[in-house]
C-alpha cells in the first residue's frame, strides 16, 4: 500500500498596479509547461500568510502585503521520487504589491515569472483549482475598486479598471 503524506502550502495573488491596469505574477514549474500562482510549503513555525509573502519573494522576486485570505484548494497528486502520495491543501491571499522585480526570482524555484493583466490571468493557469483563486481575486479586486480602496486617477480609469478584471 501506498503511503500519504498531508503537506500543507500558501500561496499569493499579488496585485501590481501598473496605470489603470492590474497585473499579476505567474509562474512556470521547473520542467513542464504547468502555469500556476506562486506557492509553497508553510515552514516549521511560520503562518500560512508568513509563507504566502516568502514564497511570492522567492518564486516571483516580488514582495507585498497581505490584504486578505482568498480560499484555500485541496488536490492529490503522486510523488515518484519519494513512492507516496501528497494530499495537499494551499491557502491563498490576495497581496498588494510593494516591491521587488520578477527579473529576482530564485531559478531554483521556477522556470519563467510573468507579470500578465489580472483578466487574462485565469486562461493562461493550468489546474482549475488555482483559476477558481484568480476568480475570487477578481471579484475581490472588482469591489475594492468601487470601494475607493484601489486608487485610480479619474472615476473613467476606476471604470476601465474594473472592467478589465471582470
Amino acid at each position: 500500500m501506498a503511503r500519504v503524506r498531508h503537506e500543507r502550502s500558501a500561496g499569493g495573488v499579488l496585485l501590481v498596479p501598473v496605470g489603470d491596469h492590474i497585473l499579476v505574477p505567474l509562474i512556470t514549474v521547473p520542467g513542464s509547461e504547468v502555469v500556476g500562482l506562486p506557492k509553497g510549503r508553510i515552514e516549521d513555525g511560520e503562518g500560512a500568510a508568513e509563507a504566502a509573502v516568502r514564497e511570492m519573494r522567492e518564486e516571483a522576486g516580488l514582495t507585498g502585503l497581505v490584504l486578505e485570505p482568498l480560499g484555500t484548494i485541496s488536490y492529490r497528486f503522486w510523488a515518484r521520487a519519494e513512492r507516496s502520495r501528497i494530499n495537499k491543501s494551499v491557502d491563498f491571499f490576495l497581496m498588494l504589491y510593494r516591491a521587488g522585480s520578477p527579473a529576482r526570482f530564485e531559478q531554483a524555484e521556477v522556470d519563467n515569472v510573468q507579470l500578465v493583466p489580472l483578466g487574462e490571468a485565469e486562461s493562461l493557469i493550468t489546474h482549475d483549482g488555482e483559476k477558481a483563486i484568480i476568480r475570487a481575486a477578481k471579484r475581490r479586486v472588482r469591489d475594492l475598486s468601487a470601494d475607493g480602496f484601489l486608487a485610480v486617477r479619474d472615476s473613467g480609469a476606476r471604470d476601465r479598471l474594473i472592467a478589465a478584471v471582470a
